[in-house]
């Protein structure tokens, strides 16, 4: 299945601490580094066809700088499991704003009908949302600042992501 998304523009530091945290909480830690996830997996349109939409997208939308500000648990609305995000309180609008405009044109039908985008940073996956609130609770507070520069199609197998096409934002 494709999979879009854009890759973290941070600090060094910054990813290290995201990357601790994940191998303590997120299975699929190994297979794809720290992003905010743009179109969720789905299947049925050719690599050619996903590149275009996402070349013509990408060559409209400037870089977006983010500040990830704030953690949560959330419920996963398809299992019984939840998450840990990092949310951005800085670039989550125009986050959001790509992410509509992505699911456009030949990703049109590809949008879950009753899905509620959240830019978000997924830094763990639990059983139960319980386990979820306990990790958020012992984090400390995140202040993580980047800018999203570019957007990356890939091939996602249910466990790790052949990264397939990156397209730079802004690149008229």
């Amino acid at each position: 299945m494709l999979v879009i998304f854009a890759k973290l523009d941070i600090p060094a530091r910054d990813r290290a601490g995201i990357e601790a945290i994940r191998r303590r909480h997120d299975d699929l830690h190994g297979g794809v580094e720290p992003h905010f996830t743009l179109v969720f997996p789905f299947a049925g349109v050719s690599v050619g066809e996903v590149l275009g939409h996402v070349q013509h997208i990408a060559s409209e939308v400037e870089p977006i700088p983010f500040k990830l500000a704030k953690i949560a648990a959330v419920r996963d609305p398809l299992s019984p499991g939840a998450h840990l995000f990092f949310l951005p309180d800085e670039g989550a609008q125009q986050i959001t704003d790509l992410h509509d405009r992505l699911y456009s044109d030949v990703l049109s039908t590809k949008l879950h009908p009753t899905a509620v985008y959240l830019p978000h940073v997924t830094v763990g996956r639990f059983g139960t949302f319980e386990d979820a609130e306990a990790a958020a609770a012992s984090q400390a507070a995140v202040d993580i600042g980047g800018v999203l520069t570019a957007i990356t199609i890939g091939d996602f197998d249910g466990h790790r992501v052949e990264e397939l096409h990156e397209v730079l934002l802004g690149d008229h």
